[in-house]
């Protein structure tokens, strides 16, 4: 787990990326999308 401020936010922007990506694919209907997706939130909190 990284410790520093720096690398923390560097990992929240990473997961941002990817849960807009993610979204994206979950509009157009990819059921697999939304679970990643939903996942992904909970992490992100």
């Amino acid at each position: 787990m990284p410790t520093s401020k720096k690398q923390l936010v560097k990992l929240n922007k990473a997961k941002k990326e990817k849960a807009e990506e993610l979204a994206k694919q979950a509009a157009a209907g990819s059921k697999e999308a939304q679970k990643k997706l939903k996942k992904l939130e909970k992490k992100i909190k």
